[in-house]
């Protein structure tokens, strides 16, 4: 990982710098992301749960789920055009993502126990489908998927069925000629989570690495290269709350978010979170009621000089919506978002046009950019994405072993 943020533990919590509001004692003026475009994506009430896209391309791809288990995939440059719906779920949509190595495959977890790859180039052709039927036909219900960064393996986590809950996973390669391949389950973790497994999140750099949330209330840590769970199981951290989502800071620290809105910070090697930050926190104003104030996610990123939180507030002049960085055991607003409509559920940063996308319960796909950037430096800034290149294919000759 980048090491222009050691961690935001270094960063932030043990920072005793000035805040940003005032530097070498002049009072700065509060940053802004304005709306740069927006996208009704259903005429009926239907959420957008989650987006993800794709880095590698100056007119990059963003996929969408909705709440009616549909897709929508959209192009994104100087305008926002979708390219393709995709109907075939028959069940609730629980993670999307994108190849790291194509935008042209979208792979898409449902809850019914489906994993599916999808070929953009062939009208959202199903070209790998991933399912475990080792007991008797009967697939184990999804809760959440990762791919690792080699795209080489899929791990599905489930919900709690049977007395247990499954780190299900699957090689990619075994599937590119056969869609309905039955040898492409490698194997599965159940003894380390005793309750739905919400998150999955692969670690950037270590492809043998995995990191899994529960509302059991356990982030676990798994050694892929291990012959066992019990071996593999490298750390595992009590967060004594319900873990939503979780996601890397370094090689050895996470970010955690809890369903009751909390931020928790984590040294993998520490008995307790090194900084933990509840809903009450959240409240930044005097308008601002901490019971309506909710968490996005972290975005791991010096894009806008430093990881910052996405979180939001619905009040009675409409919803907030703000980037909070964390100075001085506290959360300040480093960038206010101008414009927002809905709730957000998600949100995805093409890092770099530095365009941050939002999606929520009003349905809509937002992109936003930072006001300073006038028109001129927004167009010098596409021209020169133009000439970015795609990154080579990442190491393809590390067979990793779950199981």
């Amino acid at each position: 990982m980048s090491k222009i943020i050691e961690s935001l533990q270094n960063l932030s919590v043990e920072n005793d710098k000035k805040s940003n509001k005032q530097v070498n004692g002049k009072t700065c003026r509060k940053k802004e992301l304005i709306l740069s475009m927006e996208e009704s994506v259903s005429s009926e009430e239907n959420y957008i749960l989650s987006v993800c896209g794709t880095q590698s391309e100056s007119e990059f791809r963003i996929g969408a789920a909705l709440s009616d288990y549909s897709c929508v995939v959209y192009s994104v440059g100087q305008f926002l055009n979708r390219i393709l719906t995709l109907n075939q779920s028959q069940a609730p949509v629980v993670g999307i993502k994108f190849s790291s190595t194509s935008r042209n495959i979208l792979y898409i977890a449902t809850n019914d126990g489906h994993i599916t790859a999808c070929d953009m180039r062939a009208k959202g052709k199903v070209v790998a489908e991933f399912e475990d039927s080792t007991e008797g036909g009967k697939t184990k219900p999804l809760a959440s998927f990762d791919i690792s960064s080699d795209e080489k393996l899929i791990a599905g986590g489930t919900e709690h069925i049977g007395g247990d809950a499954f780190i299900l996973f699957w090689d990619i390669r075994h599937t590119n000629s056969k869609i309905k391949s039955k040898n492409n389950l490698l194997g599965g973790y159940w003894e380390s989570h005793m309750d739905d497994i919400t998150y999955l999140t692969f670690h950037p750099t270590k492809r043998d690495v995995l990191a899994s949330g529960s509302t059991d209330g356990l982030i676990n840590v798994f050694d892929l290269t291990q012959s066992s769970e019990d071996l593999a199981l490298t750390y595992s951290l009590n967060t004594e709350s319900s873990v939503d989502r979780i996601g890397w800071l370094t090689d050895q620290s996470l970010w955690c978010t809890t369903h009751t809105h909390a931020l928790q910070l984590w040294n993998c090697e520490d008995a307790s979170a090194y900084a933990t930050f509840e809903r009450d926190n959240l409240s930044l104003s005097q308008n601002d009621d901490s019971d309506s104030c909710y968490l996005v996610r972290v975005h791991n990123t010096s894009v806008f000089g430093q990881p910052f939180l996405l979180a939001g507030c619905s009040t009675l002049k409409g919803e907030k919506l703000r980037c909070l960085s964390i100075t001085n055991n506290q959360l300040e607003t480093c960038y206010e978002i101008v414009g927002n409509k809905q709730i957000v559920r998600d949100s995805w940063l093409h890092e770099k046009s530095g365009r941050l996308v939002t999606v929520g319960e009003g349905g809509i796909i937002n992109i936003w950019l930072q006001a300073e950037l006038t028109p001129t430096e927004q167009n010098l800034n596409h021209e020169l994405l133009t000439k970015i290149g795609t990154g080579k294919d990442r190491d393809r000759h590390h067979r990793i072993k779950p199981y």
